[in-house]
């Protein structure tokens, strides 16, 4: 009988703590997304942890992460090169995304086929372009996980060409990284007001690219700080000063999510609330990466397994923690139901990592410029 491996990561030239981060943001995801499972026991759910059911919290984690290491894998192609590669940041991105991506529209198709299950056209023609993200929720809950991969690709068709355009003018990036933070504020705003006509709907939501830029946009920054200011920063770090980093990083993140309890500071959480968790994660990546000692347990194997795997459990977990009357089905099954999901999840995620992540690995390789 063959035995199920895991992914053995090759830890050479990579950044610590980042896959350690994937999986605690994954993990975040998965647990908000056993709330709507069958056997799920809603008193796990309180007050004082709330944080770790927050599922959108754990995305703005991916985003900050994302801008973060590939702007800052740009930064230092153009550091050793002098120049980068569009053609090629393109393709390993095609590599990165598309494989899994396509694999899990094409299994959606056949349940579409072959069961009850049901999603409209424009549902699809959001899947298949990456404008999900401008539809409402509405839309379907089996694909709606893929507005945050909508999010990413529409803002690194813009990124990379303005970094390219700019690299030698810092401050001017800088200002410009500061565009897509105030354009969130704002829309926080029109959103919490509902300052917004009818027509205008799918621009002002929570999945909307206006108030998520902010979080890739807060992640390049932090690339740029990492990038230009590094022996300054792990001065700054030395010490008691990477507890201080700490508990300021831990305030942003948790103080966003206790300030909607007060009805009186609801107003600062809808307006600022994102973007502080944002920074605060941004303060914690850094961190964990010029001083990965005192985060051992991201650095852990369990956690850096975890975390290359989060991709594939990210696309295809949204199948099992449906509602099984989507597939057309008057039962409800263990392999849809808290705990049981997770078995699936796991096993179809291995399955991906393997059968379409890692066999590409070699090939994206060859778009990295030596």
């Amino acid at each position: 009988m063959t035995k199920l491996k895991f992914p053995r990561p090759d830890l050479k030239d990579k950044l610590p703590s980042l896959d350690g981060w994937r999986a605690l943001s994954i993990l975040i995801v998965l647990l908000a997304h056993s709330r709507g499972t069958p056997n799920f026991p809603a008193d796990w759910v309180g007050s004082a942890n709330k944080i770790l059911f927050d599922g959108y919290l754990g995305v703005r984690f991916f985003f900050v992460i994302s801008g973060f290491l590939i702007t800052y894998l740009l930064l230092q192609e153009h550091k050793k090169n002098g120049y980068v590669s569009l053609k090629d940041f393109y393709l390993r991105r095609a590599l990165r995304i598309l494989p899994v991506y396509c694999a899990f529209l094409a299994v959606i198709a056949a349940l579409q086929i072959f069961t009850g299950f049901h999603q409209s056209i424009l549902t699809w023609v959001g899947n298949l372009t990456f404008t999900i993200d401008f539809l409402p929720r509405s839309s379907g809950w089996v694909s709606a996980h893929l507005w945050s991969l909508s999010v990413e690709e529409q803002f690194y068709l813009l990124w990379p060409v303005i970094l390219l355009l700019l690299i030698q003018k810092r401050k001017m990036i800088y200002y410009l990284l500061a565009i897509p933070i105030v354009i969130a504020l704002v829309s926080n705003l029109i959103i919490w007001g509902d300052y917004f006509p009818p027509v205008l709907r799918g621009l002002f939501h929570l999945h909307s690219p206006l108030v998520n830029f902010d979080a890739l946009a807060v992640g390049c920054f932090a690339a740029f700080l990492m990038s230009d200011y590094k022996s300054q920063l792990i001065g700054r770090l030395e010490n008691k000063g990477k507890y201080v980093a700490m508990g300021i990083g831990l305030l942003l993140i948790l103080m966003p999510e206790y300030l909607s309890d007060v009805n009186a500071l609801h107003l600062i959480d809808a307006i600022f609330g994102n973007t502080l968790a944002a920074t605060g994660f941004a303060i914690l990546l850094i961190t964990s990466i010029l001083v990965p000692q005192i985060f051992k347990p991201l650095n852990s194997l369990p956690m850096i397994q975890l975390g290359l795997l989060s991709y594939s459990i990210y696309i295809w977990q949204q199948i099992f923690c449906s509602n099984y009357r989507v597939f057309g089905w008057q039962t409800s099954v263990w392999w849809m139901s808290f705990p049981g999901w997770f078995l699936p999840t796991f096993i179809v995620a291995i399955m991906s990592y393997y059968g379409l992540e890692r066999p590409l690995l070699k090939l994206r390789a060859r778009f990295h410029s030596k």
